[in-house]
């Protein structure tokens, strides 16, 4: 039966293939990435929450990627052996003429497929010197899928990391962001819904084509979009439900964004065993100056966001952070 192994094989090869297409044309995450990329993440944050530490979620990203291109990698490998152990003797030594074990097969395809063809063993058969020449091209096409699939994900994880550092500086908390837009930004409220329009539209783009970007993390607070979109968000509630004074235009335009990058958060996180975080202290913003509503309102307007606040926290709390460092 040895002879079938080429149709597994040959099912192996496709499923790569299609798993390195689907990355490449940024298409979202399949079932198997997904399986492995939820493994390896869970696996991440286990190690965190033991240790007590937010260090092993840092090397998410890496991890991530490295572990996407490892499995496109296995399963082309162990596709082509198997279909090139279907044949025995398909293989020999290029000096001895000796058939080749499965090991040698092994090795075979992995020094073809990097396409280094370094030549110590070769195919006897014309059909299969021509599977040989198919074997390297598959690796040429696995190496520029993987690149393909690499550099759209840098480039939007230094987005994320741009815009969580531009909401830093202008205010870090959510009751910073609105103290920061009334008294210090030219366009007041309406500066702070201006300044993150487009960049959170290109950002909703960019996690719809990888959702894994949600389980990447940064070292530094203040690069994490884990701790900006909830800082976001409940800085947007509060200039809509606490402030006394007509919402600025397109607020709801900026939340439509977020909302989308919510969903497609919910999808890789949907549980949502946290209990709500606490409703704002409004002292700050009273103390200030700034006009606002009766609490008794705003404490009601709050409580109809119980379920989004908290999926809000369990993605700042997921990224290893609390939920003061939102708020406050």
């Amino acid at each position: 039966m040895g002879f079938l192994l080429w149709l597994p094989g040959t099912l192996l090869i496709l499923l790569a293939l299609g798993e390195a297409l689907a990355g490449a044309m940024q298409s979202g995450e399949s079932p198997l990435t997904r399986s492995v990329h939820h493994a390896l993440h869970s696996a991440l944050r286990g190690v965190s929450r033991l240790t007590g530490r937010r260090g092993p979620l840092v090397w998410s990203g890496l991890t991530l990627v490295i572990g996407t291109f490892v499995v496109w990698l296995l399963l082309t490998w162990l596709g082509w052996t198997l279909i090139f152990l279907s044949r025995p003797g398909a293989l020999v030594g290029a000096s001895t003429g000796t058939p080749a074990d499965p090991w040698d097969v092994v090795y075979f395809v992995g020094y073809t497929l990097s396409t280094l063809g370094l030549g110590d063993l070769r195919a006897v058969y014309t059909g299969w010197r021509l599977l040989t020449d198919l074997t390297a091209l598959n690796g040429f096409i696995l190496i520029t899928f993987a690149i393909t699939f690499i550099v759209p994900l840098a480039q939007a994880q230094e987005a994320r990391r741009i815009f969580a550092l531009r909401l830093h500086r202008s205010g870090a908390t959510a009751q910073g962001l609105v103290l920061t837009a009334w008294h210090d930004h030219p366009k007041g409220l309406q500066g702070l819904l201006d300044d993150v329009e487009a960049s959170l539209l290109s950002l909703d783009v960019q996690h719809w084509n990888y959702p894994a970007l949600h389980r990447f993390h940064t070292a530094l607070p203040a690069e994490a979009l884990e701790l900006a979109l909830p800082a976001l968000d409940e800085a947007l509630h509060l200039i809509e439900f606490a402030l006394d004074v007509p919402p600025p235009k397109r607020l709801r335009v900026v939340r439509a964004s977020i909302d989308s990058l919510l969903d497609t958060y919910r999808r890789l996180r949907p549980g949502l065993n946290l209990a709500p975080p606490p409703l704002p202290d409004l002292t700050p913003l009273r103390e200030a100056g700034l006009p606002l509503r009766p609490s008794a309102e705003v404490e009601a307007r709050f409580a109809a966001l119980t379920e989004r606040r908290r999926l809000l926290r369990r993605m700042a709390e997921g990224g290893g952070f609390s939920w003061s460092q939102v708020e406050r």
